[in-house]
Parts: C-alpha cells; structure tokens; sequence
C-alpha cells in the first residue's frame, strides 16, 4: 500500500494577491499522463500533489515478472496474468481512474479542509490525454453536482499562456505597460501538435488579461513553426524536439525552460479563481472534455464502418 507523502506549503506567487478573506478551490489537471490536484487558495497556491509524488517510489516498472500476491503490489497497479505454463504476468502502473479520486482526498486531508469548504471546482477539460481528460472531467463534475459547488473547465492551452504570464510579468511599474505574444502547444501524437495564440495585456504588476487570439486546433510542426513571429513567447509540454534554443534565437522568439512549460493543477486553480471573480460561470450539465479530434479507436472503428 502506497504512503501519502508529506506535502510542502507552497510559497505564495509574488505577483498575486492575497486577500484577507479565503476563498478555497479544489483543483484538478488530467490533460497528461501526469495527474496533479491542488488546494487555491484566493489566487495563492498552497498546495499542490501529482501522480508521482503520490506514489511510492519503490513501485515496480513495467516489465514481466512470476504471478505473486497482488497485495504486494503498490496502491494502484494492476497485475495481469498470461494464460498457459509459466503463470507469468504483466504489471501496469495505475492511471487517471485509479489513482485521481484518493490523490483528492489525501490533498484536503492535509490541508486540512473538506468539500464542504471548498468553493470552487476547477479541472482542465482538453486539450490532452483522451482517457485523463473524461476521468478529470467526470469526476469534477460529480464533485461539484452532489456539493452543489461551482464549477470551471479550463482550456488548457489557456492554461498554460496563463502560466506564461505569470512568469513573464515585469516586477517593475516603470516597465509597462507591455503586450505579450504566448504560443502554447501540446504534443497531439501523430506528429501533429495542439496550437493557440493568445496575447497578455499587462498594465500594471500581476494586472493583465488574456486574449485568444487564435482558437485551439490541431497542426503539424512546419506549419506551427511558420507561424511563429518576432517576440512571441513558446510554452507548452509538447514543443517538439527539434525545436531548440538555438532555434528560437534565429526565430527571434523566447522558449521557456522545459520544467517552466508544463500545465499544473496550480494554474489551472488560479485561472479559475481569476475568471471567477470576474463573472464567469459555467453549467454542470454542459461542460464536457474538448478534444478537437476524435480518438484513435473512433477513427478506426469510422474506417471499420466505410469500409463495410
């Protein structure tokens, strides 16, 4: 049986504020293979926990080993057995469905709050994973529809220029106001990417709104690649290899580092805390997972159905 680790407070963003009354939300991100949920609190992260910390770390790889007892096993993996001599079997690392619901209940557990306490849900609803986004998304919805807690789904390409922003924002008044160009993409397999555009209007620190430019949708790299113009700000877990710092430089653009390009339940919190208190509101009932293509297995069984 796993341990749930000790969680580390998080230090308050220097760019937001922190009002006096607290506001709690529950926030979660399934737009990657990496779940990660975290506790908002007003627009000041507080805590946060992903998959792999929640984990034990002596959890096994995925390899073929002897049939044994699946007690032995951390929480989460799933033993499957092969038929025939030998009685060996494959373990499989837990996923979204598995491992989401107790990382929600160990983060209110140690910030030392309930449901009951919290006021608003936040979850990425795509792009991303297919399967981590319906499992996000559900869950999110059951949650906020039994507490009667509202609810946002964010983009999570908005998410990530958000997050963009934050990091870019100058400290100093002297230097606004500015306008920043944010390019995020995510990888969408196939060699293809999931692209937006968006630019922030910074007019004082932490002040700034974020603007979709260009709508979310799907590319391959040379075309993403031409898009981008002097100036705009690249982001995102899916920047693909081949484009490097050395490329960027030609580009005249500016590549965040690798661990500043990732979606966290953390931004997506603050995000929503931010388009909260700005009005905006969303249906329990309506809000679905955006993919902005169908999935493998729809494809194929489409061709199945062409064909026969």
């Amino acid at each position: 049986m796993a341990v749930c680790p000790d969680f580390n407070k998080l230090s308050t963003h220097p760019l937001l504020p922190n009002p006096r009354m607290a506001s709690l939300t529950l926030a979660i991100d399934s737009s990657s293979t990496v779940l990660s949920v975290a506790i908002v609190e007003n627009a000041n992260s507080v805590f946060e926990l992903d998959s792999i910390q929640f984990q034990d770390p002596s959890k096994p790889h995925n390899a073929r080993s002897n049939a044994g007892d699946d007690d032995s096993l951390p929480l989460g993996y799933v033993r499957k057995r092969s038929k025939g001599k030998g009685k060996t079997s494959r373990i499989f690392p837990p996923g979204a469905s598995t491992l989401l619901a107790p990382m929600l209940k160990a983060a209110l557990d140690q910030y030392g709050t309930t449901l009951q306490k919290i006021d608003l849900i936040a979850v990425t609803k795509g792009p991303g994973s297919f399967t981590s986004l319906r499992v996000g998304v559900v869950t999110a919805k059951t949650i906020a529809y039994a507490m009667d807690i509202p609810i946002l789904g964010i983009n999570t390409l908005e998410a990530l220029a958000f997050g963009a922003a934050e990091l870019s924002s100058p400290s100093k008044a002297s230097d606004l106001p500015i306008t920043l160009k944010i390019r995020p993409v995510i990888n969408a397999q196939r060699r293809q990417l999931f692209s937006s555009y968006y630019q922030a209007h910074l007019d004082a620190p932490s002040m700034f709104d974020l603007d979709e430019i260009s709508s979310s949708q799907v590319t391959d790299f040379e075309t993403w690649k031409s898009s981008i113009s002097s100036g705009d700000l690249i982001t995102g877990p899916g920047v693909p290899s081949e484009f490097t710092a050395e490329l960027a430089t030609q580009l005249d653009c500016k590549l965040l580092t690798e661990q500043e390009r990732n979606c966290s339940a953390s931004l997506v919190g603050r995000l929503a805390r931010k388009k909260h208190i700005a009005g905006e509101r969303e249906s329990h009932w309506k809000l679905e997972p955006i993919y902005f293509r169908p999935s493998t297995a729809e494809e194929t069984l489409r061709q199945k159905q062409a064909n026969s």
